[in-house]
C-alpha cells in the first residue's frame, strides 16, 4: 500500500480546513442529498464527502458506509487532493498502490473508486467520492455530473464561511439570504439537469424556478443557432413576443439578447424604451408589458456563446451586484443543461444516423422494416424494400474527388427522401447504396410508381462545386410477403434484384425473382468450391503463344488460369475470377498461377528459347495488399535462378483509374528490377493515352474488338494503326490480340505490328504443347 504523500502548502491547506469549522459537525442534509445523488448518478453502491485533516480523514457524509473517520496514511481521498482532475481507479486489485490496501482486503472491499477534490481559496481540502465493491468507470457525463456536484458543496462551504461574517449585520445578513436562495434554486436546477434527458423540460423549469423565488421579473432563454436566436423557453412572457423574437438575427442593436448573443458580453437595459438597441423593438415591448432587460450570454466550456438568459421588469431598473451574480448563475445552470444536451444527442446522432448523409443507418433501417413487416400484417398490406445503388459512382469519385463524391451522395439523398412519402423511410447502408423502405403498400403500380419517380429524379444531373455531375440509379425491389416473410432475406433479395437491374443495363429498376435466389446459392456454391480448388489441384495453366510478326517465331507466351470442377466441367475464368477478387481468394489464386509460370519459363528458357517471355494477369486486388500481395512475387525472382526479364506483368485500365502512389510505386519496384508491364485491351478505356503519360509500360496489346472487324471497319483500322504508330513513337512493343484469320494477320503485318496472338496462331495450350512447339522451333 502508498501512503499518499503530503501535499506543498500543507500547514496553508490544515489552516483554511480548520477555519471553515466543518470538522466533527453534525449530519446536514443539504450534504447527504448530493452524496445520494452522487451514487445514483455513478450507479455505485457507496458515496461520500470527506476531508483530509493532519492525521485522518473525516466524513462529513457518507451513502453506506456508516464511518465517521480513518486514518489519513490508509485513505484514498489522500491520494485525490493531490490532482487537479477526477481520480479514477477502475479496478484497485490490478493497481499495485492499492491492492493491499486494507478497505480492499477488509470492509467495505472496495474495487472501484473514482475521487473529485474539493478546493476552498485554491487548496484542496477534501473530495467528493463515489466507490463499489465492483470493478467499474465512468461515462463522460457521468463525469461531468460529479464535477457538478463537487461544485455544489464548495458552494456550500463557501456559503458556510459567508455565514459567519453575514451574522455581523442586518445587510449580511440579507446578502446570505440571497446566497442561499440562489443556491437553492441552483441545487434544485442542477438536480433536474443530471436527472433529465430532454431540453424543452429543463429550460422551462430552470425559468420557472427563477420566477418563483424572485417575484416580480420575467424570465427567457434563447438558443443561438447559426446567426438567428431561437425561443427555449419563456413562459412567462406573452405568446406574442416570444414569437416576435424567434428567430431574431443577432447583431449589435438587436435588443440586449440579440447584442449579448453576438458580442458574447452582458447587456444591461435599463429603459428599453429609451435605448438604441430597442429602438425596432420599443413598441412591442411595450405592448408586452416589459421596461427593462438585462441579458447574460451562456457559454459552453470552451467560451462558444450557446445562447441567453434574459430578465425582464415591468419598470425600469438596473440590476445590483448580487442580481448580476444571480443571472451569470443562472446562465452557467443554463450551459450545463445545453451542453449535456449536446452530448447526448451527439452519441444518439452517431449512434442512429449516417454521419455524411444524415438519413438512418443500417441499424436503423432494420429496426423500421422490422416494425413495418409487424404493421403490414396486420393490416393485410404490402411493404417494398428498394435497393439503390449509384451507377458509375467509383468512376466520379476517382476522376473528381471524394469531396465532389461526398456532395453528389449528400444531394442523392436529399432527391430521394423527397421522392417518398413521409410515412416512408430512406436509409443509408454505406458508400453510394441506399435502401429505401414502402410502408403500407396497398398495389404495386404504388411502388412502379416511386421507381420511376427515383430514377428521373437521380438521372437529371446535379450542379455540385464547379462540376456538373451526370449520375443514374439501378435499383432491385422486393416485397413483403410476396418474396419473404423476414428483414435479411427482404434485404438480400433486393440486393440481388439491384444486380438484375444493373445486368440489363443500369438506370433501370428490377424486381426480385426466384431465379435469382438460384443464382445467388450458385454463386455462393462457386466460392465455397473455389475455396479448395487449390488444395484439389482443380485449376492448371494454359498457355498461349505470342508470334513476332517480322520472323513467324514465338517469342512470348500469355498464361491463362483454367478451373477443371468436378462436377461442373472446365468453369471460365469470367465467372470465377470477379469472385476470387471479391472474396480475396486472388492473391492465393494469382500467387499458384505465378509459381506454376516460373517452374515452365526455367524449362523453356533453359532448353529452347533463353529470351522467351510469359505475360502474368494482374488483378487490382494484389495491389492493394501490400504484405501479401503482388510484392512477393518480386522477392521470389530475386531468391530464385529466374531472370526478371522473363516474366510480364500484364494489368488493366481498371487498375489503373483506381491506382494512388502505392500501384505507381510496386510498378515502379518491378521495373527497376527488369519485369516488363503490358498494358491489356489498350484501347478500350476512356483515357488510355492518359494511362501511358502517368505510368511506365513497356508493351501495349490492342484490344481483340478492333482486331476482329479490322478488314470490315475502317475506323477500326485506323484506329490499330494509330495505337501501332503510338508504340513506336514511344518505343512500346505492340502486341494484336485476336487474330483469328489470315487477312486480319496481313493488315497487321502491313502496318508494322510486331507481335501477334490468336487462334490463327494457337489456340491455349498444355505446358507439353507449348514445349513441343518450342522444340520443334529450336
Amino acid at each position: 500500500m502508498r501512503v499518499a504523500p503530503l501535499p506543498p502548502n500543507e500547514k496553508d491547506r490544515i489552516s483554511v480546513l480548520q477555519k471553515l469549522n466543518i470538522l466533527d459537525s453534525e449530519k446536514e442534509e443539504r450534504f447527504d442529498r448530493i452524496t445520494r445523488l452522487a451514487a445514483s448518478i455513478c450507479s455505485c453502491q457507496f458515496s461520500t464527502i470527506s476531508f483530509i485533516d493532519a492525521d485522518r480523514q473525516w466524513f462529513k457524509s457518507d451513502v453506506n458506509l456508516g464511518l465517521n473517520e480513518t486514518p489519513r496514511s490508509s485513505s484514498f481521498c489522500s491520494h485525490t487532493i493531490l490532482r487537479n482532475d477526477i481520480f479514477i481507479i477502475p479496478d484497485t486489485l490490478n493497481n499495485e498502490d492499492f491492492n493491499n490496501n486494507p478497505f480492499v482486503i477488509n470492509a467495505p472491499f472496495i474495487r472501484f473508486y473514482a475521487g473529485i477534490k474539493i478546493s476552498i481559496e485554491g487548496h484542496h481540502i477534501g473530495s467528493l467520492c463515489v466507490f463499489d465493491t465492483k470493478p467499474g468507470t465512468l461515462s463522460d457525463e457521468q463525469v461531468r455530473a460529479l464535477k457538478d456536484l463537487v461544485t455544489i458543496v464548495e458552494d456550500e462551504l463557501n456559503k458556510d464561511r459567508a455565514l459567519s461574517t453575514q451574522l455581523l449585520g442586518l445587510r449580511l445578513q440579507k446578502k446570505l439570504e440571497e446566497t442561499q436562495k440562489l443556491a437553492r434554486v441552483r441545487d434544485v436546477l442542477l438536480e433536474k439537469v443530471v436527472s433529465s434527458f430532454s431540453l424543452q423540460p429543463v429550460l422551462e423549469e430552470i425559468v420557472t424556478a427563477v420566477e418563483q423565488e424572485y417575484v416580480g421579473q420575467y424570465c427567457s432563454i434563447l438558443l443561438l443557432d447559426g446567426t438567428r436566436l431561437l425561443l427555449g423557453a419563456g413562459p412567462s412572457l406573452p405568446q406574442f413576443y416570444n414569437e416576435a423574437i424567434h428567430g431574431v438575427e443577432i447583431g449589435v442593436g438587436q435588443g440586449s439578447c440579440g447584442t449579448t448573443a453576438f458580442t458574447g458580453k452582458r447587456t444591461v437595459v435599463d429603459n428599453v424604451s429609451t435605448h438604441p438597441y430597442w429602438t425596432d423593438w420599443a413598441s412591442i415591448a411595450e405592448k408586452a408589458g416589459l421596461a427593462a432587460c438585462w441579458s447574460e450570454p451562456i457559454k459552453s466550456a470552451d467560451g462558444k456563446v450557446l445562447g441567453t438568459f434574459a430578465i425582464y421588469h415591468s419598470t425600469p431598473t438596473l440590476p445590483t451586484a448580487e442580481e448580476l451574480n444571480r443571472i451569470e448563475q443562472f446562465a452557467h445552470v443554463a450551459s450545463i443543461a445545453i451542453e449535456r444536451y449536446h452530448a447526448s444527442e451527439l452519441i444518439w446522432r452517431q449512434a442512429n444516423l449516417d454521419e455524411l448523409t444524415m438519413l438512418p443507418n443500417r441499424s436503423v433501417m432494420q429496426k423500421h422494416l422490422k416494425r413495418a413487416l409487424a404493421a403490414a400484417n396486420s393490416n393485410g398490406t404490402l411493404v417494398a424494400v428498394m435497393f439503390i445503388d449509384l451507377d458509375n459512382f467509383k468512376d466520379i469519385n476517382d476522376t473528381l474527388g471524394h469531396s465532389t463524391g461526398d456532395d453528389l451522395l449528400i444531394a442523392c439523398s436529399k432527391r430521394i427522401k423527397s421522392s417518398i412519402a413521409q410515412k416512408d423511410i430512406v436509409a443509408r447502408l454505406g458508400g453510394d447504396e441506399f435502401i429505401v423502405i414502402l410502408n403500407d403498400i396497398t398495389q404495386v403500380s404504388d411502388i412502379d410508381t416511386v421507381a420511376n419517380k427515383l430514377i428521373e429524379k437521380i438521372s437529371q444531373g446535379f450542379q455540385l462545386q464547379d462540376e456538373f455531375v451526370y449520375t443514374t440509379a439501378s435499383i432491385g425491389i422486393t416485397v413483403y410477403p410476396n418474396d419473404s416473410n423476414n428483414v435479411s432475406s427482404l434485404l438480400k433479395n433486393a440486393d440481388q434484384a439491384m444486380y438484375g437491374a444493373k445486368a440489363i443495363g443500369k438506370n433501370k429498376y428490377h424486381y426480385y425473382t426466384k431465379s435469382m435466389r438460384e443464382q445467388a446459392l450458385k454463386r455462393v456454391t462457386l466460392i465455397s468450391d473455389m475455396r479448395n480448388a487449390i488444395k484439389n489441384e482443380e485449376f492448371f495453366v494454359l498457355y498461349q503463344p505470342i508470334y513476332d510478326l517480322k520472323t513467324g517465331k514465338i517469342t512470348k507466351a500469355e498464361a491463362l488460369i483454367r478451373w477443371q470442377h468436378p462436377t461442373h466441367g472446365v468453369v471460365s475464368p469470367y465467372d470465377f475470377i470477379p469472385l476470387a477478387e471479391e472474396t480475396g481468394l486472388i492473391n492465393e489464386i494469382s500467387d499458384w498461377v505465378f509459381e506454376q509460370v516460373c517452374k515452365n519459363i526455367c524449362y523453356w528458357r533453359q532448353h529452347y528459347l533463353p529470351e522467351l517471355q510469359v505475360c502474368i494477369n494482374t488483378s487490382p486486388m494484389q495491389y492493394v495488399d501490400t504484405e501479401n500481395g503482388i510484392a512477393t512475387w518480386l522477392e521470389h525472382l530475386r531468391k530464385s535462378e529466374i531472370s526478371p526479364q522473363a516474366i510480364v506483368l500484364e494489368i488493366t485500365e481498371r487498375l489503373l483509374m483506381s491506382a494512388d502512389h502505392t500501384v505507381s510505386d510496386i510498378l515502379a519496384q518491378f521495373r527497376a528490377a527488369g519485369v516488363q508491364v503490358a498494358l491489356d485491351d489498350f484501347g478500350t478505356g476512356y483515357s488510355s493515352i492518359s494511362y501511358l503519360q502517368k505510368f511506365t509500360t513497356d508493351i501495349i496489346k490492342i484490344d481483340k474488338s478492333f482486331v476482329h472487324s479490322i478488314n470490315d471497319s475502317k475506323i477500326n483500322r485506323t484506329l490499330c494503326e494509330i495505337i501501332i504508330m503510338l508504340g513506336k513513337k514511344l518505343n512500346l512493343q505492340v502486341v494484336a490480340e485476336g487474330i483469328e484469320t489470315s487477312e486480319q494477320n496481313e493488315i497487321l503485318q502491313a502496318l508494322q505490328c510486331d507481335f501477334a496472338q490468336g487462334y490463327l496462331f494457337s489456340k491455349p495450350i498444355e505446358p507439353e504443347e507449348l514445349t513441343a512447339l518450342l522444340r520443334d522451333s529450336s
